[in-house]
């Protein structure tokens, strides 16, 4: 008797073979088979003049930008990670950096330093200043202003989205040996940390300034742990530490 039954509301829910004029509705629903409509606040207009799809992109970069701001904003005290995102937030745009040389207290007027963001790296960021690469410890900065005031933050666009198609295949299927041969590729994949990026400038000439305010000229033989080697005229070999560098020329 339940099959029956079933069977018979069924019937009585199909569609008709045509919409009979002043149906209640045009989706060929008989009333008695759809539950009570729910009473909903009606509003006099759109919230925004734009399409959808450009509010949507329009709140991205909202977004953003509040993310960048915040970060710029709290930069005294912000962790690696949100240092990075703020400089990758600010690729290929000129920023001035002021950065702490000093270990006394009371400490030193803070320096300054400018240029146009190049990398953002695990625990470092080069800016490029004319010919000039240089290198802060994040450890180091104090904050973070970008030149022309506020810019709106670059896009995070995928970096590896055109490529040469050799390339491509190479990451594919030799990937440990492609990505380590390469400073760009290990910084998109791993974040490059100081120690491996100087590995790429050994024996490339290098001015440092130290956290004592003292200058180091000379070229970069060695890169070792947490220490560097030096060679000069004047010394022959000098090791120095990474946590004592304030600053890195190239």
């Amino acid at each position: 008797m339940d099959q029956v039954s079933n069977k018979h509301h069924d019937d009585d829910c199909r569609c008709p073979e045509f919409v009979p004029a002043g149906a209640p509705d045009d989706f060929c629903i008989p009333e008695e088979c759809c539950p009570p409509k729910l009473e909903t606040p009606k509003f006099p207009s759109p919230a925004t003049c734009l399409p959808e799809d450009e509010q949507r992109k329009l709140e991205a970069r909202i977004d953003e930008a509040n993310e960048l701001l915040l970060d710029l904003g709290l930069s005294g005290d912000l962790v690696f990670e949100s240092r990075r995102r703020a400089f990758e937030g600010l690729i290929g745009q000129y920023v001035n950096v002021q950065i702490d040389c000093s270990e006394e207290e009371p400490k030193e007027k803070d320096k300054i330093t400018a240029g146009r963001v190049e990398l953002a790296g695990q625990n470092f960021v080069m800016l490029k200043a004319k010919e000039r690469e240089i290198v802060i410890p994040f450890e180091r900065i104090c904050q973070i202003k970008p030149r022309d005031g506020f810019i709106e933050p670059s896009p995070h666009e995928p970096r590896l989205i055109d490529i040469d198609p050799c390339l491509r295949r190479a990451i594919a299927f030799d990937f440990g040996n492609t990505v380590s041969c390469s400073p760009e590729l290990i910084n998109i994949f791993f974040r490059l940390s100081l120690q491996v990026f100087l590995l790429t400038k050994v024996d490339k000439k290098i001015r440092i300034l130290m956290m004592d305010n003292k200058q180091v000229n000379g070229k970069l033989v060695e890169v070792s742990g947490d220490t560097i080697q030096i060679s000069s005229k004047k010394r022959k070999i000098r090791e120095l530490p990474l946590n004592k560098i304030c600053l890195l020329l190239f």
